[in-house]
């Protein structure tokens, strides 16, 4: 299932490795992606997938998913051929935000979203019943990228048109296309310094 030259070394199957490329672009580079479309999606009647969790396009056949806390179930349909980019955690900081998320320049942007990242504990992702090993080593920073502009209703509460330079760090997983049927991805962890916790099982199905 891996899209790797190095699947015999891949103690992942399914997973695309850390430090290659998917579809033209690094794991650092999906991550900057995934914050940019979840940042161009408005909030519609209280819902939004950064806070409700959920799933939302990407671009190159890859969709993203969000996990959130409280232990909620998220039922997604995707079509053959599929490619799934998540976070187990992530974090982002920007030059817009407020402390603790911002920074002045892109060195204060890394170390606010890696310093996040850093403070974190009991981080799990299972695929099928199966547990992904040495999650550690999907930990990955983004390039300095731009988000916005924002749309009305943003997640983030700005003024529409809003831009920003942010980066990101966070734990994700790239999965290969996944077969036809029914899939479960489980993943968690906690923010230590803010006391939150991710709990989300994503029901997957691919048809």
């Amino acid at each position: 299932m891996s899209a790797s030259p190095a699947q015999g070394r891949n103690p992942n199957p399914g997973i695309i490795p850390p430090g290659s490329t998917y579809r033209g672009q690094s794991y650092g580079e999906w991550g900057a992606q995934w914050w940019k479309t979840i940042f161009s999606i408005p909030v519609v009647d209280g819902y939004h997938p950064l806070i409700s969790g959920g799933d939302f396009e990407g671009e190159k056949k890859v969709v993203f998913l969000a996990a959130a806390g409280g232990g909620v179930t998220i039922d997604v349909t995707i079509s053959p051929g599929t490619s799934l980019f998540f976070p187990v955690l992530n974090s982002e900081c920007s030059v817009f935000e407020p402390d603790p998320f911002h920074g002045d320049n892109e060195a204060e942007l890394r170390a606010c979203a890696n310093g996040h990242i850093d403070h974190t504990s009991g981080l799990i992702a299972v695929i099928d019943g199966v547990p992904v090993q040495d999650l550690a080593a999907y930990r990955v920073e983004s390039p300095l990228f731009e988000f916005g502009p924002l749309p009305a209703d943003n997640v983030l509460g700005a003024p529409a048109g809003t831009t920003s330079l942010a980066v990101d760090a966070g734990v994700y997983l790239m999965l290969a296309p996944l077969r036809p049927g029914s899939h479960t991805i489980h993943v968690g962890g906690t923010f230590d310094e803010f006391g939150f916790t991710i709990d989300t099982t994503f029901n997957i199905t691919v048809e």
